[in-house]
């Protein structure tokens, strides 16, 4: 029974995590796209470019703290611009941060999302909670060249492990 189970668990898990995988592709091309927004209306001459990136920066910022996303955007200069999890990190340089593993994560990042080496799909361990405990992450990343912003948002396998129990429990 316990093989059982421990198989159907493993199963399940990689399912779940291949879905949530799948999802973050859609919601960030949906940021490409209001990003490209705001470009356009600069190229329309209705915004400043800095005021076409930080309306683009708000928004993305709004997004994350109405669902709880993990939405990233840094720059060329890798100066973070929007985190949720690293908010103490923001508009600083985040080029030789590294995980657990010695990872350069935003190096990783950056390299996935220009040369899309893996599809814009990297795997790291990052902070989790206040804490400080590193978890392992799946993200997926795109660049937007006429700004030279890298943006992503990644999902936890603690999450999906978590949401995986409670169904397993719940029912």
């Amino acid at each position: 029974f316990v093989g059982l189970s421990t198989s159907y668990f493993l199963y399940v898990r990689n399912n779940v995590i291949d879905q949530r995988r799948c999802a973050l592709e859609p919601r960030i091309h949906f940021i490409g796209t209001l990003i490209n927004g705001y470009h356009q209306r600069y190229l329309d001459g209705d915004l400043s470019l800095a005021q076409a990136q930080q309306q683009a920066i708000d928004e993305i910022h709004q997004i994350n703290q109405v669902n709880e996303n993990y939405i990233f955007v840094f720059n060329d200069d890798y100066l973070l611009l929007e985190s949720v999890n690293n908010a103490t990190m923001l508009n600083k340089n985040v080029k030789e941060d590294r995980d657990i593993n010695g990872v350069k994560l935003y190096q990783l990042l950056y390299n996935e999302a220009v040369y899309r080496k893996n599809e814009g799909y990297s795997q790291y361990f990052y902070h989790f909670n206040a804490d400080g405990t590193e978890q392992k992450k799946i993200s997926y990343s795109q660049y937007f060249k006429p700004w030279g912003w890298v943006y992503g948002e990644g999902v936890y396998i603690l999450d999906v492990d978590a949401s995986i129990l409670n169904m397993m429990t719940s029912h």
